[in-house]
């Protein structure tokens, strides 16, 4: 089989740290080859293009039209991941979108539907799942070791980290701060390990703190822009998630962490059992004593490998006709999530998921 023909649509550190340098490692063991890239600043399309070995454009449109990819990768800002998914999956293409995939629920709807009626693969990168660590916790949760979950407690973010970009500070381009432009991944991932329950209820808080910030508070602060002074997304979040079954899941996102240990991190209680990962701890109950089920040392692969796993991924299963690695309904169902968590911290009360409606049809 030949190398299946990728294009990446968007140059910035997401496809220079992660989506291209795992299709480089996938064009050498044959699976891919890098027809080109884009990018709307054009220098840096011709730097990543020479860096890369491929042929740089300005517009995505006419990089599709000229180079013809079977697969498109999409890692612009949320505002754009609409129409230029729906362009690649109009043009013929599979698409690999970022996180999070649209701006709302009714955008997220119009992209898996097109990906339905075009018979192509839409995909998210929700590379946690590919940990050694997540994939052995799954596996010891699937097996029946910790019995039913009760709680999962998870937390993510940065120490002092608030984007520098100034087009992360405004809602017209980002959408939503931290809660959906990172801790959306410890969400996936809790929903994932336990299977993909449906999310009954949320509640959330989010606030705004880096206004209120002294200048020279924190490293990385002093290298903020100065229109950061008064940005319009969250840099902390709390959320708490009911979901069918009865598990409860409990999330914390923070651009702004002090230094700490705690940089990220998730936390299962079960009827029979506790795990953790980041670190990987996994205790159960064995007929009349407690087991300790932790991997050894240097079992587990380090998680740098999970951005190569997800692009092998994708490629396979564009390759071999297999359903997406994330699937449409899992799309729809954290998109939702997220909308009704963001929908609760603006009503300042709990609200219920399927109260989130999909398209403008369904809201009429």
């Amino acid at each position: 089989m030949q190398p299946t023909q990728v294009a990446v649509i968007g140059c910035g550190r997401i496809a220079n740290e992660g989506h291209l340098p795992a299709y480089r490692t996938a064009a050498e063991v044959g699976l891919c080859t890098l027809v080109g890239v884009c990018d709307v600043i054009p220098e840096r399309a011709r730097q990543t293009a020479r860096q890369y070995d491929t042929k740089a454009f300005e517009s995505a449109e006419d990089m599709i039209a000229e180079t013809q990819p079977e697969v498109v990768s999409v890692t612009t800002m949320p505002s754009s991941h609409h129409h230029l998914t729906l362009h690649a999956l109009n043009a013929g293409c599979h698409v690999l979108c970022e996180k999070p995939v649209a701006m709302n629920l009714s955008e997220a709807g119009e992209m898996v539907q097109a990906a339905e009626r075009a018979g192509h693969l839409l995909s998210v990168c929700f590379e946690y799942r590919y940990w050694d660590e997540s994939v052995y916790l799954y596996n010891r949760i699937a097996a029946g070791d910790l019995g039913p979950v009760h709680a999962v407690r998870t937390w993510g973010g940065s120490v002092y980290g608030f984007p520098t970009i100034t087009s992360f500070h405004r809602q017209a381009s980002a959408g939503r701060g931290v809660l959906d432009h990172w801790t959306i991944h410890n969400i996936d991932l809790a929903l994932w390990l336990l299977g993909n329950p449906e999310p009954l209820t949320a509640s959330a808080f989010c606030h705004q703190r880096l206004a209120r910030y002294p200048a020279g508070l924190g490293p990385s602060l002093n290298t903020i822009k100065p229109e950061a002074v008064d940005p319009e997304i969250e840099d902390f979040a709390m959320g708490f998630v009911r979901v069918e079954g009865g598990t409860v899941i409990a999330v914390e996102a923070n651009w702004l962490q002090p230094p700490s240990e705690r940089h990220e991190g998730w936390e299962l209680l079960a009827e029979r059992g506790t795990a953790s990962i980041s670190p990987i701890r996994v205790w159960h109950d064995h007929g009349d004593k407690w087991v300790d089920a932790t991997p050894p040392p240097g079992t587990l692969a380090p998680c740098d490998y999970r951005m190569e796993r997800l692009i092998t991924g994708f490629l396979q299963a564009v390759r071999t006709g297999k359903p997406a690695p994330v699937s449409g309904a899992e799309i729809l169902r954290i998109q939702r999530l997220m909308d009704a968590l963001y929908e609760s911290a603006a009503r300042g009360h709990e609200v219920i998921v399927a109260t989130m409606l999909s398209n403008p049809a369904e809201q009429k």
